[in-house]
């Protein structure tokens, strides 16, 4: 395909459908560097046609069964990560057991996208407006990582290094998202977004009421989302609500250094934003809690 009609065609690839996770992992060793994983799609594509990415080989895994499973075992909540945003919502377990995902995924894409975004390349992407990241931060998850040779275990707080960057090595898959709890968690979600239907901030809380635990993380205005707990908020559970809500929005105000783009909000904007949502969320959670 021609190169001289960006945002229009793709560059040349080498399209393999994988049969299954060793398929999928072995291909990419053999074209490690020249491989990229084939999910949902949508952003995969888009940096295609912008030629910011120019991969020969193209390794689909959307036909991978244990991919696309939820799952309750006994290490928490187990989400394969070519789960597509529309079965996160239809999931009974994700909205009786992952609040903060489950409200998140409705934000993943439009109607018809929802269809296609899973929510591996939501994560993956390593975009600041993408929803998973900062829903999963809430709940302290983290993600099983395999390549042909090894695996790992990679706290979601530890994904994205910048603006379309993740820690992931070229070699490497995403082959299940792990929240360490299967009950007793309430929580939420919010996001503004601008005319343009661009992402201003985000913001998910969980809230673990046996053990005490309070988590928020706050996305989209900066290039990583900020992780708060109950220690870094100046949480007291003595305290009234009000208070704490206060004490809370000082210190994220004092914590987040939002990031300038003209196309979306100032930084000054974003900041207040931030806390705005992070005010209404609370309030949200501890009126349900």
């Amino acid at each position: 395909m021609s190169y001289n009609t960006p945002n229009i065609s793709l560059p040349k690839f080498t399209y393999y459908k994988a049969d299954n996770l060793t398929d999928a992992l072995s291909l990419l060793k053999q074209y490690n560097g020249n491989a990229r994983v084939l999910a949902g799609g949508i952003e995969l594509f888009k940096q295609m046609r912008q030629r910011l990415i120019v991969p020969e080989h193209i390794i689909d895994i959307k036909g991978i069964e244990e991919l696309r499973k939820i799952d309750v075992t006994d290490r928490g909540i187990e989400i394969g990560p070519a789960v597509t945003a529309v079965e996160l919502q239809k999931s009974q377990i994700i909205r009786d057991k992952c609040p903060p995902l489950f409200k998140a995924a409705a934000f993943m894409g439009d109607r018809i996208l929802q269809n296609s975004v899973t929510i591996g390349g939501n994560l993956t992407s390593g975009l600041p407006c993408t929803e998973g990241v900062p829903a999963l931060m809430s709940m302290d998850s983290v993600l099983e990582v395999r390549s042909a040779e090894r695996s790992r275990i990679l706290p979601v707080s530890d994904l994205v290094l910048n603006i379309r960057k993740t820690t992931l090595n070229s070699d490497e898959i995403i082959t299940k998202i792990i929240v360490p709890y299967n009950g007793g968690l309430s929580g939420g979600y919010l996001k503004l977004l601008n005319a343009s239907e661009m992402a201003v901030a985000n913001v998910a809380v969980a809230l673990f009421s046996a053990k005490r635990k309070l988590r928020m993380a706050i996305g989209a205005v900066s290039v990583k989302p900020y992780y708060f707990d109950e220690s870094t908020l100046g949480w007291k559970w003595n305290e009234p609500i009000e208070e704490n809500i206060r004490v809370a929005l000082n210190a994220i105000g004092s914590t987040i250094q939002p990031m300038a783009y003209n196309r979306v909000a100032s930084a000054e904007y974003r900041g207040e934003i931030a806390k705005v949502l992070a005010a209404r969320a609370l309030k949200e959670l501890f009126r349900g809690a």
